[in-house]
């Protein structure tokens, strides 16, 4: 009867020297498909405002960025951004997680500048009347904020007051314009504190644009790799 016989001494070296070079560029590699992964993540959650958010500006609709990894650190991070005079994170994380209210930067500012008796309380709520301008994003805009701010200065005409009209005790403490001995409110303060439901579900976007994509993206770092390791 034949015999075959299998000589695998001319093979072994071959196959260790791919062993060897799938071990040193696997975490390349990884780090690749990570990257990549993280990008994706980003485009999907960036895009994922407009179906969450109500009419969500350009400044939200490019909210996320990527922390990129490399093969010594095998962590891509997706994030919002918190740099200091473009926060988004903090305005997102209500979006995502819920909770309450927190006074926003006008508001502070404006309930800061009363001075003399204080009729409205430091941490209050200023809640826009029909007569103040929102962009399109539902905000109150920078052109009516800046229009109060310079009022309350005394250099415009109808000029701005904070507090509670002394004339007219009936009606709520807030900010009003004056004009020909009439009173027009723009906000209402309020101590009651809003909150906000969670809507965006971050993790679950990002969670699923990573396991769609990573394999792929490994399987192709990996093969490249390897083809330039050779």
């Amino acid at each position: 009867m034949a015999n075959i016989t299998l000589d695998i001494q001319s093979e072994l070296p071959k196959a260790i020297r791919w062993t060897d070079a799938m071990t040193t560029q696997l975490p390349f590699a990884i780090s690749q498909a990570l990257n990549a992964s993280a990008f994706d993540a980003r485009t999907a959650l960036n895009g994922s405002t407009r179906q969450y958010f109500d009419r969500p500006n350009r400044f939200t609709q490019s909210a996320f960025l990527v922390q990129k990894t490399n093969k010594r650190e095998l962590e891509a991070i997706v994030y919002a951004n918190a740099q200091q005079g473009r926060d988004r994170a903090r305005y997102l994380r209500y979006g995502i997680q819920g909770g309450e209210r927190r006074q926003k930067g006008f508001e502070k500012k404006f309930l800061g500048e009363i001075v003399g008796t204080r009729t409205i309380p430091s941490n209050a709520q200023l809640v826009p009347t029909s007569l103040v301008k929102l962009d399109g994003s539902g905000n109150v805009s920078l052109s009516t904020i800046k229009r109060i701010q310079k009022g309350l200065s005394g250099k415009a005409r109808g000029g701005f007051f904070i507090g509670q009209p002394r004339n007219n005790p009936g009606l709520p403490p807030g900010i009003y314009r004056r004009s020909r001995e009439q009173l027009f409110p723009y906000f209402i303060a309020t101590t009651e504190r809003g909150s906000y439901r969670p809507r965006l579900p971050m993790a679950e976007i990002g969670s699923k644009a990573v396991q769609r994509r990573f394999g792929g993206y490994l399987r192709s770092s990996l093969e490249k790799a390897l083809a330039t390791a050779r």
